[in-house]
């Protein structure tokens, strides 16, 4: 978890090896995993370039975003807009932070919503020594308690 203590940022150790866990026993491939994922809600995953700032990332993310998907790259700048400011300037920390540090880190911030509002959304990540380094991770929308069931045909 990411606090703003001050004007300093801490990052916990976020270093799960969910991958290196043995599996086999479990019977369900990385592919399954994600589409049990994906029908929780939305879940997007994106890619940060560090040299050029400009973010790669899913339709799910871009619908997460309330943005227009988009195959090509969208400017950091652009998606900052699209969070409550407070939290704005806090990605902008944890975005320099974990670039300078090459660390993991995850939070939870305020994405403007079609309706006017905010709604809330979890994100996580980490660095990538790749070309000029970049940040990797995943977002999707958070609620807080989830208290209903919904069965669905596929």
């Amino acid at each position: 978890m990411t606090l703003k203590t001050g004007s300093q940022l801490h990052f916990d150790h976020v270093d799960r090896h969910f991958l290196s866990q043995k599996q086999d026993h479990v019977g369900v491939s990385s592919d399954e995993i994600l589409g049990l994922l994906g029908s929780v809600g939305l879940f997007g995953t994106w890619r940060l370039e560090i040299d050029t700032g400009q973010v790669f990332w899913s339709e799910d993310a871009s619908r997460i975003h309330s943005m227009e998907k988009s195959e090509g790259p969208v400017s950091l700048s652009h998606i900052l807009a699209t969070y409550h400011p407070e939290d704005a300037e806090l990605v902008e920390q944890v975005v320099s932070a974990a670039t300078s540090e090459r660390k993991n880190f995850r939070f939870v911030l305020r994405v403007k919503s079609s309706t006017g509002g905010h709604k809330m959304v979890a994100v996580a990540g980490r660095y990538r020594a790749n070309k000029g380094g970049e940040l990797i991770g995943y977002c999707h929308e958070f609620n807080e308690s989830v208290r209903s069931i919904v069965f669905t045909g596929d």
